[in-house]
Parts: structure tokens; sequence; C-alpha cells
């Protein structure tokens, strides 16, 4: 058994190795040690304070761009999609604040919503249930409507490809004979009732679309899924633009993923009003038969379409834009 006045001792001893590194740690800090942490505490002070000035000034710029952008909104759109007509497909987990803002847009632009399409999480799984039903309902829905389905490839998006394609023929048409009202309803019941997507009354059909990717940092789910659709959309109509929230901004995000592919026109900050009046714009440039661009705040993105309203001025292209088509093919 261990004798109480070893405790005693160990405790002693405990003690003293602090008080002595206490000693010692004062000592060694005395001098030009102490003034050189005492130095470089203040520098990283002021550097925490210019950070929070400089931080305290974009904050202040930011919400006076938006101003601006909310009061010069109606004289900036007005006019440019006279007489289009404009459907929303929505991405699962997309931000209702942004369809909203972009269908004000589009109104305040002269275009007619045709209705919003909102996708549900299953149309984006690739696993082999989802993508095999997908293809089979695809494929009866042509048959029964007429749409011509793309050659199937061994691809893991083939039956979201197929089906992508059915769902644009029953929302577009680039002015040729569109699907009936009765042939586009009952497709999108038919999407509904198998649990793949849900839709508003669409009054069909549109010549532009706009399609909402899901909200939420990256990385996202589904971006090979997404980008099938919006090539879909794109070649069903007359142009496409792809749009998100400036909080899902980066690598592996849906808009990255376009972005790469090149395919339709993109806006990522299109949860403020600068992004919606810029979705507006992109339509426009497509419907003038100009090259896809990608807008935004990401980086390399052009911070603006910058069209005129004018059809006598033709827009300058902006130097950062793709040079892919953005008409229907």
């Amino acid at each position: 058994m261990i004798d109480f006045r070893y405790h005693l001792v160990s405790i002693i001893a405990v003690f003293l190795a602090l008080a002595v590194g206490l000693v010692v740690g004062a000592t060694a800090l005395s001098g030009k040690s102490l003034d050189l942490l005492q130095a470089a505490q203040q520098a990283a002070l002021n550097r925490i304070a210019a950070l929070e000035h400089d931080n305290s000034n974009l904050t202040s710029q930011q919400k006076a761009d938006e101003a601006f952008a909310n009061a010069a909104s109606l004289q900036l759109v007005r006019g440019l999609l006279t007489g289009q007509k404009v459907v929303i497909v929505t991405a699962p987990n997309y931000d209702s604040t942004v369809a909203a803002g972009v269908a004000k847009a589009l109104e305040q632009a002269g275009a007619t919503v045709t209705g919003q399409v909102n996708l549900n999480p299953t149309f984006l799984d690739t696993d082999g249930h989802d993508e095999e039903e997908l293809t089979q309902l695809a494929q009866r829905l042509a048959t029964q409507d007429g749409v011509t389905l793309p050659s199937q490839l061994s691809s893991p998006v083939a039956g979201q490809q197929a089906a992508s394609k059915v769902l644009a023929a029953s929302l577009l048409t680039a002015g040729g004979t569109p699907l009936s009202s009765t042939d586009s309803a009952a497709i999108l019941s038919a999407f509904s009732t198998a649990g793949y997507a849900s839709a508003d009354p669409v009054s069909a059909p549109a010549s532009l679309a706009v399609l909402v990717a899901p909200s939420g940092p990256p990385p996202q789910t589904g971006r090979r899924v997404l980008v099938a659709l919006a090539v879909a959309l794109r070649n069903a109509g007359s142009g496409t633009v792809m749009v998100g929230g400036s909080e899902s901004v980066g690598p592996y995000s849906v808009i990255d993923a376009e972005n790469k592919a090149k395919q339709v026109s993109t806006v990522d900050n299109a949860d403020t009003e600068t992004g919606q009046i810029m979705t507006v714009q992109a339509l426009k440039l497509l419907l003038d038969h100009k090259p896809i661009g990608h807008y935004g705040i990401g980086p390399g993105l052009a911070p603006s379409p910058a069209p005129t309203p004018s059809s006598s001025v033709s827009p300058t292209a902006t130097p950062n834009v793709s040079s892919s088509s953005g008409g229907h093919k």
C-alpha cells in the first residue's frame, strides 16, 4: 500500500515544477522576446481591424448595388422579352426566392411565364432502378406522342436523357409544330404520377426556358443529369439559361459543371436583383442568336451580359463569353 507521504511528495513536486516553469517562462519572455510578441500581436490586431473595415465597406457597396438594381430593374429589362413565353424548371432543393425573383424579372421584361415544373429527387437518381424506369417511361410517352428519342447510349444517365427529351418536348417549341396541349398535359401527368416531377398548370408551349439549379454549397448531386436536361431544353426551344444562387458558387456545383460543358448560358447569382436582370439579358442575347455566356460572380465569369434594349444597335460581345451556340439544334 502506497504511503500518504508519497502522495504528498508527488503533489509538492508538481506545484514546484509549475512554479519553476512560470519563473523560467517569465524570464524567457522578458526583454526583446516580449517586445517581439507584443509587436506581432499589435500587427495582427491592426490587420483584423483593416479586414473588418474592408468587409464593412464591401457589405455597404453590395447593399448599394442591390438597391440600385432594384430601383433600375424595370428600366434595364423593359421590352427585352415582349411577347416571349418562358417556362421555369427547377431542380430538387432549389431556392424558391430564385425562382420567384426570376419570374418577376421575366414579367417585367414583357414575357409570359407559362408555368413551373419541379423535379423530384428521384429524377436525379442514377441507380439501376430509376434509370431503367425513366427509360421505359420515356419510351412509352415518346411512342404515344410522336417524340423522337436520342440514340440510347451506355450511359448511367441514359434514362434521364431520354426523359429530359420527352419532358422538354412537352414544354417548349422552337417555332415548329408543338405538341397539343392534351399531349403536353398527359406527359406532365405521367411524370407526376411516377413520382419524378410535379407541376402547376403549364400553358405550353414556351420558346425559352430557365433551369433553376439546386441551392446550397458544393458539392451538389445530379450534375450530369441536370446538364443533360439543360441540353434537352436548349434543343427543344430557342434558348435556355441555367441559374443558381451565389451560395452555390464553386467547384462541383451544377453551375460549374454546366460552365465546363458549355451547353447553355448560366447566371450564378440569381438570388440577387442583379443576377435576375442578367438572366433576362442572357435570354435576350440567345434570342438574338448571340453565343452563350456565363455570367455572375464566379472566377473568370463575365460580370454582365449587358445587351441593349434597342433593336437598332447590336450588343457588344463580352470578353469572357463562350463561343458555343445559344439557339436550338
